[in-house]
């Protein structure tokens, strides 16, 4: 890796060779240019970190580059620091120069080791610079991110507590047959559940996400909790008539994980299957022991499948696939809460499918500190 890529803009070829080999050992990828146009071709192809601008070129003087630079539409190339390198060392000559947007301007002759220091105090500025603009633009991101997470939440608070509350309201002024009061209970239980559901993956990933929390782990028994699982998503699947076939090959070891963790990655991609399936179809569920550490859980639905230009895309938080965000309901953080428990828990999730074909999840967990029976 080198401290950065400067490009030299002069006609005389023994001055470029010089600086070429000087800069060079300082450790900076250089490029040259001898006329106007060629550079203003490398400085659109290359975007280098510093220009060294002689003003006397052939097609474009250094004045005018200075200015179709400063002028770009572009501010990765608009940014870039100028030192300007001329013969023309009068006042009116710096200041046009400085007017046209150098950062400096050093007459010749010059000392070599004046170029080199102010190459380096500026690629040095700039560096630090583009730090901090990635500084501000990831808490930019993170508070928007955030800010859509909160909008998320009380649209997904306020749609539960209205239906909790509406079907509580009906029950207290009514007289209900025994059928209907089965109903609005169930639906009652459903809401409440979604919201407890939340609540526990909200509270996990806000202290996942930071990296300060390393996820407690304690000895589970992965089939139970994927049975459980199942069994808890089962009234779902039912009124969809779908079935959920659970298939286990070899004898499962128990493991050092996070139960809340395993639960909810389970939860959120067997739900997802459920969702996502067409009616009286089925799903499959897998767990399956790899060697003597790794246990492999597959999840495998009928649905409409992902299309490949969203592949990439699952796993981002909010994202939802332009082929259900309209057909489903869905919050668009399930796979994105399920990867980053599954990787905080050191494994790893992957996605086969093609559109209109299901979808099949594959997780990898390893127990790095394996506990038979």
């Amino acid at each position: 890796m080198s401290d950065g890529k400067i490009l030299v803009v002069e006609d005389d070829e023994d001055l470029v060779h010089m600086l070429e080999y000087n800069l060079t050992r300082k450790g900076y990828a250089t490029m040259t240019a001898l006329d106007g146009l060629d550079a203003c071709y490398l400085i659109e192809e290359e975007k280098p970190d510093l220009i060294l601008l002689d003003v006397m070129l052939p097609g474009l003087s250094g004045f005018e580059i200075c200015e179709i630079i400063r002028n770009h539409y572009h501010e990765e190339i608009s940014d870039i620091p100028i030192i300007m390198l001329t013969a023309l060392g009068s006042m009116e000559n710096k200041l046009k120069g400085i007017e046209t947007g150098a950062d400096d301007y050093i007459p010749k002759p010059f000392t070599l080791k004046e170029v080199l220091l102010k190459v380096d105090r500026l690629v040095c500025k700039e560096k630090k610079k583009k730090q901090m603009n990635m500084k501000v633009e990831n808490l930019e991101a993170r508070e928007k991110q955030q800010t859509d997470f909160q909008s998320m939440l009380f649209h997904e608070l306020r749609n539960q507590l209205l239906i909790i509350g509406g079907y509580s309201s009906i029950a207290q002024r009514h007289e209900l047959t025994p059928e209907k009061h089965r109903h609005y209970a169930g639906v009652i239980k459903e809401s409440s559940s979604f919201l407890n559901s939340l609540a526990e993956e909200i509270i996990l990933l806000s202290r996942v996400e930071t990296g300060e929390y390393p996820l407690p782990r304690e000895e589970v028994c992965l089939e139970e909790i994927t049975q459980q699982t199942i069994s808890v998503l089962l009234q779902q699947a039912t009124k969809k008539e779908i079935q959920i076939h659970f298939q286990r090959t070899g004898k499962i070891p128990r493991m050092r994980l996070n139960p809340t963790a395993v639960k909810l990655c389970l939860s959120n991609l067997i739900e997802n299957a459920v969702k996502y399936s067409p009616e009286k179809s089925g799903i499959r569920v897998s767990l399956m022991l790899q060697g003597e550490k790794e246990v492999i859980v597959e999840v495998k639905d009928s649905g409409p499948g992902i299309p490949e230009k969203d592949i990439g895309k699952i796993f981002n938080k909010f994202y939802r696939g332009e082929n259900v965000k309209n057909k489903t309901k869905g919050t668009g953080i399930g796979l994105y809460i399920a990867k980053t428990l599954i990787e905080a828990m050191g494994g790893i999730i992957s996605v086969e499918s093609k559109d209109g074909n299901g979808t099949y999840f594959r997780v990898v967990l390893t127990d790095l500190h394996e506990i038979h029976d």
